[in-house]
C-alpha cells in the first residue's frame, strides 16, 4: 500500500512539475529583435560619448582660458569668467536634470 501511495504522489509530483515548467515558459527573442535593441544601446552609448567628449573639450578649454587670463594679469576678464560661469552652472544642473528625468535614468541629488 505504501508503494502505490507513493508512486501516485511521485505522479502528482512530475505532474504539478510539468504545470510549472509549462506555465512560466520564457518567449525567446528573435534576433531582429535583439539586434534592434543591440543598435539602440550602441547609439545611446555614441551619443552619450559625444555629449561627454563635448564637454571635457569645453571643460579644458575653460580651465586653459582661466590660466591664460591670470598669467597676462587680467582680473576685468577673470570676473567676467567667474559671473559667467556662476549663472551658467545652474542653468546646465537644470536642463540636464530634465534630460536624465525624461530618459528614467537613476539619478543621484545629492540627498
Amino acid at each position: 500500500m505504501k508503494e502505490g501511495n507513493e508512486k501516485e504522489w511521485v505522479k502528482r509530483l512530475m505532474n504539478d512539475m510539468k504545470k510549472l515548467e509549462n506555465a512560466h515558459q520564457a518567449k525567446v527573442p528573435q534576433q531582429h529583435e535583439l539586434m534592434n535593441v543591440l543598435t539602440e544601446f550602441k547609439n545611446q552609448r555614441k551619443k552619450a560619448w559625444k555629449r561627454e567628449l563635448t564637454i571635457f573639450i569645453l571643460t579644458a578649454l575653460t580651465i586653459l582660458a582661466t590660466y591664460f587670463v591670470v598669467s597676462l594679469k587680467m582680473p576685468a576678464v577673470f570676473l567676467w569668467v567667474q559671473i559667467l560661469s556662476i549663472i551658467t552652472i545652474p542653468i546646465i544642473y537644470i536642463a540636464e536634470k530634465k534630460r536624465r528625468k525624461g530618459l528614467n535614468e537613476v539619478s543621484d541629488d545629492g540627498f
